[in-house]
């Protein structure tokens, strides 16, 4: 990504930093679930499994900074009646806490992938593999042995915007060169950040691309209930 993609992004909604949790504390993981929003009843609804870096100092990032993922993403994607939601919150070793380069984004996944949701990954630090002691906030990543096996991984400097680029990437789309889109990675002084979303044509392939991954059973639609669920399993076909 261009700096000033990275600052725009940043800037949306700055990194909240972690929250400090005594060593002999629990996360509560099902705080990721239940205290996140609920997919909307007019929308196709998708099940987010996410996975938490966890230190002895408590996760990586917390339960706001998560929430304000899911509403962007929803706000972005209701563009194709589409929205997401936290089924499951799984806590991943602080071994992992930095993701350094391609085998290790392999790794990061390899044995926690199931089809039928978005897996999203949430790590402290993600270099940049093409750009030797650059960091980065975000990634789309496929395990390199099987393509069909991907995920989403976030740093914790991830501004609110990133997820709903990642999932964009998720639902098809490349990088692109239309003013208003949120996978325009170059250098822009218009729009506003606030006015970005996909470009119309970028919304016509996301639809198709939604609809393929439905029919082969990539993605489940998941039953929009009335209330919060605090279930942590997902609905996912293997």
């Amino acid at each position: 990504m261009s700096s000033l993609w990275l600052i725009l992004l940043s800037m949306v909604a700055p990194a909240l930093p972690a929250v400090p949790v005594p060593e002999d504390s629990k996360v509560d993981l099902a705080a990721y679930v239940r205290d996140t929003p609920r997919c909307l009843a007019t929308t196709h609804c998708f099940g987010v499994h996410l996975h938490m870096v966890v230190t002895p100092e408590g996760a990586t990032q917390d339960v706001a900074w998560v929430r304000e993922q899911i509403e962007q993403a929803d706000r972005h994607f209701a563009l194709i009646d589409t929205s997401f939601e936290i089924v499951a919150a799984d806590a991943v070793p602080a071994s992992e806490l930095e993701i350094d380069d391609r085998d290790e984004r392999d790794a990061l996944g390899h044995h926690r992938f199931t089809r039928g949701v978005v897996h999203v990954f949430v790590v402290g630090r993600l270099a940049d593999v093409d750009i030797a002691g650059n960091e980065i906030r975000g990634v789309h990543w496929r395990e390199r042995a099987d393509r069909s096996h991907r995920w989403v991984i976030l740093s914790r400097i991830a501004g609110s915007l990133v997820l709903s680029h990642e999932l964009g990437h998720f639902f098809g789309l490349p990088h692109s060169t239309y003013d208003i889109s949120l996978m325009n990675k170059s250098v822009r002084l218009t729009p506003m950040v606030s006015e970005l979303t996909f470009a119309e044509p970028e919304v016509l392939r996301m639809r198709k691309h939604r609809d393929r991954m439905l029919a082969s059973k990539m993605l489940l639609e998941r039953a929009v209930k009335p209330t919060p669920s605090t279930s942590s399993s997902p609905s996912a076909a293997r």
